[in-house]
């Protein structure tokens, strides 16, 4: 059941979000080295990130952002964990990450 309300929307993310796509690279502790996804939206506390591969949530997660000329993306190295894997209609999946590190690459 839909319910209407005459409340405004209110946004309760504490920091929006920005679409975009470029490369990134990521490993879990498990990857024999980097592996390449797309970067699908970031913030300033987490990412989303289209990959092949499954990636179970609690798993730890380095990424590596290298946007060459976008500069809406900015360079840098982060550290973090899987919060939710799902499957896409392109058979990949969509995985949310929450950032607990990041620096400048």
């Amino acid at each position: 059941m839909t319910s209407f309300s005459d409340k405004p929307f209110r946004e309760k993310r504490l920091f929006p979000r920005i679409a975009t796509q470029c490369q990134v690279l990521y490993r879990t502790p498990e990857s024999k080295g980097w592996n390449v996804a797309r970067l699908v939206d970031f913030s300033a506390i987490g990412m989303r990130i289209e990959c092949d591969e499954l990636l179970i949530p609690g798993t730890p997660v380095a990424i590596q952002i290298k946007p060459g000329d976008d500069r809406v993306v900015p360079a840098i190295l982060a550290k973090g964990c899987v919060v939710r894997c799902e499957p896409n209609i392109d058979l990949r999946y969509e995985v949310s990450c929450k950032l607990t590190k990041v620096r400048p690459a």
